[in-house]
């Protein structure tokens, strides 16, 4: 059974301009089409029933507005299932995560029908990108489960599991929040990275800064790449071309080294695993069974993250960390 995320807020948004996005539920689809609408009167939609305080009809919310607003300057639209104690939200189009908050809300009236599989999005990266091992660099795609990989500590660590998803050109122009970002060569200083990176809007990157260091007392944080444009080495790919995203989960959270730069492994947090397929999460729930009872069994993120408006007001000053893995001080895993 397929599944979307819905997002709690912290306001009403008809008359509040900014809300925070405090929770994300993960919530199975049961409508017997292939779109959200209201009202639906085929069938129930959504199983709402893990919603804490959710009272109107999975089939006919109680209300179905829709909005605009901003995320870190970026466009987002959602749409409202529940107005209040506590407020629900479906998001239809851009990048919103849980601690975003949505600023700049206009109410948009009545919401239009959408698809539900332009509704996810994925954290990770693209074919082609060449990933460090310990006998060099490889291809992202060309890894199988159990192979070696290099991580910060100098260790190597073996791939557990290997996710894929193709999006057709088509599916890019109806979804442009979906489109890859692009890290031109050189963006971060000399070979770094050492050819264009192409990853998915959320997948984060290890950045570092003195202002960062400052405001936030960590010499190395994490950050999505959508807040990382700056419209000159840093954007957004448009959809020429389809795209496949390739994501590898290792034992626990960690960095590794791709076109040079240090770049977060698959990290399978709440929003993420809501986007997964029933028959891709029973693969991870097999390898990892404490997943099936939430994310925070996985452990924590390798380094702290920022959040996306925290990131954009730090861009210009933000590099990659120069960390080395040197061949010599390699450690197998414990």
């Amino acid at each position: 059974m397929a599944t979307i995320t819905v997002y709690e807020i912290s306001a009403d948004p008809f008359s509040t301009r900014n809300v925070d996005i405090t929770a994300a539920y993960s919530v199975a689809v049961t409508d017997n089409d292939a779109i959200l609408d209201d009202p639906d009167p085929d069938s129930t939609q959504l199983d709402l029933s893990g919603l804490p305080g959710f009272t109107a009809s999975s089939q006919n919310f109680s209300t179905f507005e829709t909005y605009t607003g901003t995320v870190n300057g970026a466009p987002v639209s959602f749409t409202l299932i529940q107005f209040s104690n506590p407020r629900y939200i479906i998001v239809t189009s851009g990048q919103a995560a849980l601690n975003d908050t949505i600023e700049d809300t206009s109410f948009g009236g009545t919401a239009s029908s959408t698809p539900y599989q332009s509704l996810p999005s994925f954290v990770c990266f693209t074919t082609g990108s060449l990933i460090l091992t310990p006998t060099g660099q490889r291809q992202v795609e060309e890894l199988v489960p159990g192979d070696p990989v290099l991580t910060t500590d100098g260790r190597i660590r073996p791939v557990r599991w290997i996710g894929r998803r193709h999006l057709s050109t088509q599916e890019l122009r109806s979804s442009p929040h979906l489109c890859p970002v692009r890290f031109k060569a050189g963006c971060f200083g000399p070979n770094c990275p050492t050819r264009d990176l192409l990853v998915s809007p959320q997948h984060r990157v290890a950045v570092t800064s003195a202002m960062m260091e400052l405001m936030h007392g960590e010499t190395a944080m994490l950050a999505p790449a959508k807040a990382l444009i700056n419209g000159q080495n840093i954007v957004k790919d448009p959809p020429a071309q389809g795209v496949e995203y390739v994501h590898i989960l290792l034992d626990q959270h960690e960095l590794v080294n791709v076109e040079g730069i240090w770049s977060e492994s698959f990290y399978p947090g709440e929003t993420t695993l809501s986007a997964m397929a029933p028959s891709t999460l029973r693969k991870l729930f097999d390898l990892f069974p404490e997943l099936s009872h939430g994310s925070t069994g996985y452990g924590p993120t390798v380094l702290p993250v920022l959040k996306p408006f925290e990131a954009g007001m730090l861009k210009a000053d933000l590099k990659v960390p120069n960390w080395r893995v040197y061949p010599n001080s390699l450690k197998k895993a414990a």
